[in-house]
């Protein structure tokens, strides 16, 4: 089942889902939803999720919080309750997970 999302609300329903890397690594759980300031037609693709590291925590180099952007999502699976990214676990690193400048000005759920 494909999720897509229609308006902000459906990205809160995402709140406590698993997150995983692409080779199905669990990598934490999504505690907070950051949604830009615009209408969902432009927000997607925009939206942080604030993860709760897991057991890998070491990965993710000097960041006191981890905060997923959207567009490393590669799926949602809503009937197992997970976020996939489209980043293997040997990768993570080679990513920027700490706090956006930008986040002051998106809206958090």
């Amino acid at each position: 089942m494909s999720w897509t999302p229609q308006q902000h609300e459906d990205y809160d329903a995402l709140k406590g889902y698993d997150v995983y890397s692409s080779d199905n690594e669990k990598i934490g759980t999504v505690r907070e939803i950051f949604h830009p300031q615009e209408h969902i037609t432009t927000a997607v693709g925009r939206h942080y999720f604030r993860v709760e590291p897991g057991t890998i925590e070491g990965l993710f180099k000097d960041v006191d919080e981890v905060f997923v952007p959207e567009r490393l999502v590669q799926r949602v699976d809503p009937d197992n309750e997970s976020v996939i990214l489209e980043v293997p676990k040997s990768q993570l690193n080679e990513h920027e997970f700490g706090r956006p400048a930008e986040i002051d000005s998106f809206r958090s759920s």
